[in-house]
């Protein structure tokens, strides 16, 4: 049965500045990857805060629809099933939305788009394909954060306030979960926890393992804890980051690994964890040093401070400009940094003349500032 549309109580009938009608009915397209989810959030409190009374769904894939469903303001969360895709077509066009607005437009998102039979659909300038299925393409802010270039849609359909900030709210039971775990494997309440997460699925965007080890091994003997986190394919690459680290080998705890050695703090790789369960344990660390991946995309949202390894990727792109809770490291001075390319022509100099003590000052500081 299609949900029943609500009635919009509006000043006007035309959104400000522009020939738009007010929408009755939004639906939001993020598929793919859960940083991409992670900027798109802010969009759903803009969306509320300009149309309080209007129908605002969210189409995504799992398991980023986990963090979807903890943003207020949104009405339903629908997850995309690229095996379904006919009856995903099927079924936004029985929606009736007024509104689609496409953040992705790749070819899973643009036939959606295209067939809603929505009076707006929006999306970024890109391929001359666009212009077929979209009837607002929008040009996006030039190396700005990702959430603002999100919000320039909003914008250019006459969305006046795009004030935004992040809003994850984590369920108790997960934060419980995750303070006993950490307990469970020696980690110390009273010892700062630093999260490192040093995978990514691009090559170009890692930085040295010998570096993080380095970085963990100077931590471990100032009697901190270091929590190494991974996801799918990436325990390996993780626990060759722990052999590298002179921490000592102790037992394995339960659910997951630890290790110390007296008078240092614990060196630890949880289990495998769900979407959830990564963010709590990201939301009990003090800090997280990272290279470019959802996990320090993850740590923005939830308020954790973050140190960031950057190289190929464009800095303002992908971190908050001008706040000194974020630090980025670049190997300044190269004329290639931000090259955005997958397989580096030379040898990599943007990550691997990137030394551990370079990253370590800003950790110090941030943890002696009470991050």
């Amino acid at each position: 049965m299609t949900p029943p549309r609500r009635r919009v109580v509006s000043e006007g009938t035309r959104c400000r500045g522009t020939d738009i009608p007010i929408p009755r009915r939004i639906l939001i397209i993020q598929l793919r990857r859960i940083g991409d989810v992670i900027f798109t959030l802010p969009a759903i409190q803009v969306l509320r805060r300009a149309f309080p009374q209007a129908r605002i769904d969210f189409l995504v894939e799992e398991p980023a629809d986990q963090l979807v469903r903890l943003a207020p303001g949104r009405d339903e969360t629908l997850v995309y099933d690229k095996s379904r895709a006919l009856h995903w077509l099927a079924e936004v066009r029985r929606r009736r939305y007024d509104w689609v607005l496409d953040f992705l437009a790749n070819g899973r998102s643009l036939p959606l788009t295209l067939c809603s039979g929505a009076a707006v659909k929006a999306a970024f300038q890109g391929r001359w394909v666009r212009r077929l299925a979209y009837n607002r393409l929008v040009k996006a802010t030039p190396n700005a954060y990702l959430v603002e270039q999100k919000l320039d849609i909003l914008r250019a359909l006459g969305v006046a306030d795009a004030s935004w900030r992040y809003d994850i709210r984590l369920p108790a039971e997960e934060l419980r979960w995750a303070q006993e775990t950490l307990k469970s494997l020696g980690a110390d309440p009273r010892r700062p926890l630093v999260a490192m997460a040093p995978a990514s699925r691009r090559e170009t965007r890692r930085w040295l393992p010998e570096r993080f080890a380095e970085v963990a091994r100077a931590l471990l003997g100032q009697g901190r804890d270091v929590l190494l986190l991974w996801g799918p394919g990436e325990l390996g690459y993780v626990e060759d980051i722990a052999r590298r680290t002179d921490g000592g080998q102790g037992p394995a705890a339960p659910g997951g690994q630890a290790f110390s050695s007296p008078g240092r703090g614990h060196l630890i790789i949880p289990s495998d964890t769900p979407l959830l369960r990564l963010a709590a344990l990201i939301k009990s660390a003090k800090l997280v040093l990272s290279v470019e991946n959802g996990p320090k995309n993850l740590a923005v949202a939830l308020g954790v401070p973050t140190v960031n390894v950057v190289g190929p990727n464009n800095p303002g792109s992908f971190n908050p400009s001008g706040d000194p809770a974020h630090v980025l490291i670049r190997a300044e001075g190269l004329e290639c940094l931000g090259c955005e390319l997958n397989h580096c022509p030379t040898d990599h100099e943007c990550m691997t003349t990137v030394t551990a003590g370079t990253v370590l000052k800003p950790i110090e500081r941030l943890l002696a500032q009470g991050a």
